[in-house]
């Protein structure tokens, strides 16, 4: 029996998902949002997690990013409504191995759970995701989300305890990987992947 938690903004949806897997697994706990679900896996250190995209505060694909950092590895399926090519990628690269439209859930969420706790990548049918999308390090989604949040170098550094320079070459890092040529399009690439 796997232990599992689940962050979404409405709580039907949540209780509805835990109905669906609770015969199989343990659904440890219940987060509303993005920083409620990394304080619940630093307490209950589960093996997978499904979160939604959007939530409040900080995104679930943000969450996704902050939660590799703290359990590398911890398993993710991102359970949402966003069809576009853009989110999935964007999941993907912060580390989830699942994306499961919602509409989709009742066929898909549990081949989902079943494939990803065994370490397969799991895309609902209907999404498609590029292999040549760069794959961003944790670090590194750290740091284009904060930048898109507007922060300037020091305050990116000073966030995540590195040196402002340290922060520079990352962000060059990411603009060579996702060929953007300018700061704006930088951010552009953030917004379009849900990490703000």
């Amino acid at each position: 029996m796997s232990r599992i938690i689940i962050a979404d903004d409405h709580l039907i949806v949540a209780q509805g998902i835990a109905g669906l897997l609770k015969a199989e697994h343990q659904v440890l706990a219940i987060a509303k949002d993005g920083e409620e679900l990394v304080e619940l896996v630093k307490q209950h250190d589960p093996e997978l997690v499904i979160t939604d995209i959007s939530m409040p505060g900080m995104t679930g694909i943000a969450a996704v990013a902050a939660l590799k950092r703290i359990k590398k590895d911890l398993r993710v399926i991102c359970l949402t409504m966003h069809d576009e090519q853009e989110y999935a990628e964007g999941a993907i690269a912060a580390g989830a191995l699942g994306y499961v439209l919602k509409h989709e859930a009742t066929d898909d969420l549990v081949d989902a759970v079943n494939s990803v706790l065994a370490g397969k990548q799991y895309l609902s049918k209907s999404v498609q995701v590029e292999d040549s999308a760069p794959t961003l390090s944790a670090r590194q989604l750290s740091v284009l989300r904060l930048l898109a949040q507007g922060k300037s170098a020091k305050q990116v550094a000073d966030a995540l305890f590195i040196s402002p320079r340290t922060v520079e070459f990352h962000k060059y890092s990411i603009m060579k990987l996702i060929e953007a040529k300018s700061s704006a399009e930088l951010i552009q690439y953030a917004l379009s992947r849900g990490l703000v």
